[in-house]
């Protein structure tokens, strides 16, 4: 009985540890299609499934959406523990942005809110000049005024007209720094400081001259 007893006893417990085994498997795996389903809405978290546990990830793009991503994965009902590893978007006060261009080299800087965002401004951009190259150096942050995309394509637009400029936005103060030879467009600009600016922005530094041909 002796010699039966055993190995019949450990087929048992591999039969056992062999279902254990497949189905935790199973279990991880609809963890982790509850949470890819949970997490659908915020695009910019990712995550790591270890048995019943769930590590969150990502950089939110404001505190909200932090606190609203962790609290969609309390609602998964089979998640024992949650690692909250998220951080969030870095928050610019005064919110700048800043284009600058010459003859050779155009460059953006400053805050955008977004990749979006980045990829519309640096595609208008390159309107500007077609000849010239770009250099992005803008960083992503959050803070922005809900007016700051139309001011940046005004600015970029006052770029078009000055062969050499530092044109910079900080919240709704605008300054234009440069050159132009053109007599018309010089008077364009200068009578930007008695006019009512687009867009809620405040001129804060107009310094144009004009440049010898």
């Amino acid at each position: 009985m002796k010699k039966w007893f055993w190995p019949c006893l450990t087929w048992t417990a591999c039969l056992t540890a062999l279902a254990l085994w497949f189905g935790a498997d199973r279990v991880e795996t609809d963890i982790a299609e509850q949470t890819a389903k949970a997490l659908e809405p915020y695009v910019w978290t990712g995550f790591d499934v270890d048995g019943r546990d769930v590590v969150l990830k990502g950089m939110a793009p404001d505190p909200d959406m932090q606190r609203a991503a962790h609290a969609a994965l309390e609602h998964v009902w089979a998640i024992r523990d949650i690692t909250d590893l998220t951080t969030v978007l870095q928050l610019a006060s005064p919110y700048r942005f800043k284009i600058a261009r010459d003859a050779q080299e155009l460059v953006l800087s400053g805050f955008i809110p977004n990749n979006e965002s980045r990829d519309q401004v640096v595609a208008v951009a390159g309107e500007v000049a077609p000849d010239i190259s770009i250099d992005d150096e803008m960083a992503v942050a959050r803070g922005n005024q809900p007016e700051f995309m139309e001011r940046v394509l005004f600015a970029i637009d006052l770029a078009k007209k000055l062969p050499e400029a530092e044109i910079e936005i900080a919240d709704e103060k605008l300054s234009i720094r440069g050159t132009v030879s053109d007599e018309a467009i010089y008077d364009e600009i200068e009578a930007l400081k008695a006019a009512q600016l687009p867009y809620g922005l405040k001129l804060a530094v107009l310094d144009v001259k004009k440049s010898v041909q």
